[in-house]
């Protein structure tokens, strides 16, 4: 029996926030911590009651069940899943649907778990597996393996699973309801967010009608729960069902959304605007609402957390100083948004959101010079600034600049000696109408080189729809070269930076503070740059070289095969000079020339 308290105070919190309710559903879906039904007890046959909302308009809505049997250590040893056959008149039109994940289900009026897996795309039987309720709940929930060190794909957020007779379990999808998404950048990431194991991208729904009740700023069991992604201009966020509340902690979804065991993420309520039945797989669509509160654990069991303060974000906040047509009509120079803190997906939700934001901002005639600036604000306390250039006679700035600030991020997070994250990001983009952007296309000694001499290198650049130009850089020959017969390389920036990393010029770094420094010593945009490269090739051993080998040991670690491997050996380069331009500067070129020992007495 329930409690008449319990159940009164739960029908005044319904009839509080305007929600409507099926009467017979509310003494099951409106109860605090209702009784539980043992795991123990539960055998094929049985047959149950389970709610979930197909629309927000009308609230919770019934589906029954039958007991297929009980699958004994499923989800690894002692996690048992209970598998079931859903009935009623709307499952039977949908089957299992993507975001009911979490729906409350009941036996003799006690709570038995939540809808957390389906069996098979293509069956027949809406077949589903049951997360008991037991295991929900306990604090000893299996944490997944840590998302900074797991794989990317989804294999590393869900257990592995055998097959069974009605097939092999998935967890049921979670799908990502996105607001203000351009469907060009939805296009771009859509793999990339597959590959992590996200949901299918649905948009959301037309917004709220004058009949669908106002949104509470709390959870119930068997409504909707949405985990925000990313937040502001644009909405990501992944939808599923509450199963259980208890003052304020909740329950949902009966499997784990992105597998990060501890979690900041925040949650909001979700309009369901309908239920769209589809035979390659059904799914709610609808829109992220109310915020409620925060999630705290994403586990093997579930996803649980509490529900008032909400939690920490990432800001990103772009500054937009474009020409093009918009630039006089509209005068909005600054959009916001916040994103989830994730151990490695930070930078994926950061990409996506700058991308959609200059998608739908930038309208530029005949290209033009792009100058971007990441800032970021690492959780060490270091702070990094990321200069980029690019220009382009066709220049979309919106997904370039989007991938390259998403490779930055990337590379100051994925360290070998510190756990970073990003804590927040600003990017600011000029333009200029025009395509400032020249190609190296041959280079010469413009005189003697003579060690510890000045010299100087002719480049002749041949700039885009314009005539070509010839730059002289002065250097000066290092004092402790080799005498001998050397190549000199004049490069751009990409150029650069693949000779630095090829001839053996960045260390091999001992500690974050090491990495951080070889980021900032990147070749900077515009930037051209002189290299002495030895003709012969150096030994190197994990990027360090490997000066003084005997010639014995040279020769058997020269081949594919040696105690080195291949590509052991690398040419050594040495850096001369380096020009700084507005401009952006490509491609590279080279002449062989003999460095000669100083004639000084």
């Amino acid at each position: 029996m329930f409690s008449p308290v319990v159940v009164a105070v739960a029908l005044t919190v319904a009839a509080a926030s305007g929600l409507p309710r099926d009467p017979q559903a509310s003494a099951l879906v409106d109860v605090e911590d209702p009784p539980t039904f043992a795991l123990q007890d539960v055998h094929a046959g049985q047959k149950g009651k389970g709610f979930t909302v197909f629309s927000s308009r009308v609230g919770p809505e019934e589906f029954s069940f039958e007991v297929l049997g009980v699958m004994r250590g499923y989800l690894g040893p002692g996690e048992d899943l209970i598998i079931v056959k859903l009935v009623g008149a709307q499952i039977e039109r949908t089957g299992v649907i993507a975001g009911m994940s979490g729906s409350p289900a009941y036996i003799d009026g006690k709570l038995v778990g939540a809808v957390g897996y389906r069996f098979g795309q293509f069956t027949k039987d809406p077949i589903a597996g049951i997360t008991p309720i037991e295991r929900m709940k306990t604090g000893a929930v299996q944490a997944l393996p840590s998302a900074r060190h797991a794989s990317s794909s989804s294999s590393s957020q869900q257990p592995v699973l055998a097959d069974t007779p009605w097939g092999r379990a998935e967890a049921v999808a979670t799908p990502l309801l996105v607001s203000g998404l351009s469907p060009i950048v939805a296009a771009a990431f859509a793999s990339r967010l597959e590959e992590r194991g996200y949901g299918h991208l649905v948009a959301a729904g037309a917004g709220s009608s004058s009949s669908t009740p106002a949104q509470p700023v709390r959870f119930y069991a068997a409504g909707p729960i949405a985990g925000m992604l990313v937040d502001g201009d644009l909405s990501m966020a992944g939808v599923g069902t509450v199963t259980w509340v208890k003052g304020d902690r909740f329950l949902a979804f009966g499997h784990p959304f992105l597998g990060i065991g501890k979690s900041e993420m925040p949650v909001s309520n979700a309009e369901i605007v309908t239920t769209v039945a589809s035979e390659a797989g059904s799914w709610k669509m609808g829109q992220a609402t109310a915020a409620v509160g925060r999630l705290t654990d994403d586990r093997l069991h579930a996803i649980a957390g509490t529900m008032g303060e909400r939690p920490q974000t990432v800001p990103v906040t772009l500054q937009f100083d474009l020409h093009g047509p918009r630039k006089g009509s509209d005068a909005r120079t600054t959009d916001h948004f916040s994103v989830i803190r994730h151990p490695t997906d930070t930078p994926l939700f950061c990409a996506i959101a700058i991308a959609n934001a200059l998608q739908n901002r930038v309208a530029v005639d005949g290209g033009g010079t792009f100058d971007v600036v990441v800032d970021v604000t690492l959780s060490t306390g270091d702070r990094m600034v990321l200069p980029a250039r690019s220009a382009d006679p066709h220049a979309d700035p919106a997904l370039p600049t989007a991938f390259a600030v998403m490779a930055a991020l990337s590379n100051l997070t994925e360290s070998d000696f510190a756990d970073v994250e990003v804590r927040a990001v600003s990017v600011s983009i000029k333009s200029r109408p025009e395509v400032e952007q020249a190609r190296i296309v041959a280079t010469a000694l413009a005189s003697r080189a003579q060690i510890g001499k000045a010299a100087a290198v002719d480049v002749r650049l041949q700039a885009f729809q314009g005539p070509a130009r010839q730059e002289r850089i002065a250097f000066v020959v290092p004092r402790g070269l080799t005498p001998g017969a050397y190549s000199l390389v004049v490069g751009g920036t990409g150029a650069a930076a693949r000779i630095e990393r090829e001839g053996g010029l960045l260390a091999v770094p001992t500690s974050f503070n090491e990495e951080l420094a070889l980021v900032r010593g990147a070749p900077p945009p515009g930037s051209m740059s002189v290299y002495l490269v030895r003709d012969e090739s150096s030994p190197r051993l994990g990027g360090r070289a490997l000066p003084g080998l005997p010639a014995s040991l040279v020769e058997v670690t020269g081949g594919s095969g040696g105690l080195l491997g291949g590509g052991a050996f690398e040419t050594r380069a040495a850096r001369v000079a380096r020009t700084s331009s507005s401009g952006v500067i490509i491609g590279e070129a080279s002449a062989r020339i003999t460095v000669t020992a100083s004639e000084e007495p």
